[in-house]
């Protein structure tokens, strides 16, 4: 593209990122972020979620949860999804620890269910059975429903 003169835009940064994080390529995903801002452009929410998918995928999970503090946007399900999703696959419960709080704040009853089953799933793998009970018992108490062909992964 550059070569051909063309500008990339938003939508290009983000196939990029997401192919960096789907192939694990985390200084090209930097790369490519850092590019956004000289290109002209401001990144957005999805720009940064690309970027918590990729370290979260890569266990860089104290990298991700900066990325989620520095941005200029407050992380909607689909970021805290993912970074919740990667402190459970590689099993980081005390970095899941410091954000499920507001999670379960911040999500909606009605549209957000899923959320709710990985935090319960957190717990339980961390052997905090009195939490996972806590959230189950939130489901049941909120009118709690996974919206349908959604996930949080």
């Amino acid at each position: 593209m550059q070569e051909a003169g063309v500008r990339p835009n938003e939508m290009t940064f983000t196939g990029i990122l997401n192919a960096c994080a789907r192939k694990g390529l985390i200084e090209e995903g930097r790369k490519y972020f850092k590019m956004i801002k000289e290109t002209g452009l401001d990144p957005r929410i999805q720009h940064y979620g690309c970027m918590v998918d990729m370290f979260g995928k890569a266990g860089l999970l104290e990298e991700a949860y900066e990325v989620i503090k520095e941005m200029e946007f407050e992380p909607n399900i689909v970021i805290w999804g993912s970074f919740l999703s990667a402190c459970k696959m590689h099993k980081q419960f005390d970095i899941a620890d410091r954000v499920i709080g507001r999670v379960l704040r911040d999500i909606k009853p009605e549209n957000d269910g899923g959320i709710y089953s990985l935090v319960s799933d957190l717990y339980v793998l961390n052997k905090k059975w009195d939490d996972a009970e806590r959230v189950r018992n939130l489901v049941l108490n909120q009118n709690v429903r996974k919206a349908r062909g959604s996930s949080c992964i």
